[in-house]
């Protein structure tokens, strides 16, 4: 107060409200969104969508970290990610396991792929532009010369990322994630499409017809074939495994 008694407010030396938010940001470290955890998060989803691990497979965790480079705990955190998806599922011993699917299970699997799929496709014609087109199809280029080739993941690789460079451009992050989902439960058992098994190079040639199919549907915005062909694909999909899948017979207890 002044002798008046008048409250007198103390200014601060210029400069120091910037001064004060410049200490106070050097407290906090750089945030960065790709973290170990996400990294081995997205490398495990990988593997699991290309057939590096088989269904019924049992892994540790210590093993899964010593394979990626990365330490126990951003792979116990990806891991435990990945159960809470059903993608893998914990053991009393503490090993992990891929999930063998039973028949049961893999037509809930199509159900809903039937459900989700040729909506995406239907409303990925309607709004498909030139640049992702292109992407799309040197994405189809790639499956080709991956499944005409030696290296299995690499065309399973390429086959999701056919799929999905059509699922994302559907503009809908939640249907897109309940793919992604589904995707990883079934991943594991898509190499038997790659084993050399009978009639499988017809059913991938016939997939790779229905795709190229699917890419000019896409071209010409036309929603309603382009949602038909995908469920042909699905459906032959489906026909094709459970003539020659050997599915688990009942649910595993572990």
């Amino acid at each position: 107060m002044d002798r008046s008694g008048r409250s007198v407010l103390k200014k601060e030396p210029k400069g120091t409200s910037s001064m004060t938010t410049a200490a106070r940001a050097t407290r906090f470290a750089p945030v960065h969104r790709n973290t170990l955890k996400d990294q081995s998060y997205s490398e495990l989803r990988r593997a699991l969508v290309t057939g590096r691990f088989q269904p019924g497979e049992h892994v540790t965790v210590k093993l899964l970290a010593e394979q990626l480079g990365s330490g126990i705990m951003p792979v116990r955190e990806a891991v435990q990610r990945l159960v809470a998806e059903g993608a893998l599922v914990n053991l009393p011993s503490g090993r992990v396991c891929v999930p063998s699917l039973t028949r049961a299970e893999f037509d809930e699997i199509i159900e809903i792929r039937m459900l989700l799929e040729p909506h995406c496709c239907r409303k990925a014609a309607i709004a498909m532009t030139d640049a992702i087109f292109a992407e799309i199809s040197e994405g189809q280029a790639r499956l080709r010369a991956a499944a005409a080739g030696e290296n299995p993941e690499a065309a399973l690789w390429a086959n999701h990322q056919y799929h999905f460079g059509i699922y994302r451009q559907a503009g809908s992050r939640q249907m897109l994630a309940l793919i992604e989902s589904v995707w990883l439960r079934f991943g594991p058992m898509m190499t038997h499409s790659q084993a050399g098994g009978e009639g499988a190079q017809d059913y991938m040639d016939a997939e790779l017809k229905t795709q190229e199919e699917l890419l000019a549907a896409l071209a010409a915005h036309d929603g309603a074939r382009s949602a038909k062909l995908m469920a042909i694909i699905i459906q032959r999909t489906a026909r094709w495994y459970h003539k020659s899948y050997p599915f688990a017979e009942d649910v595993e207890e572990f």
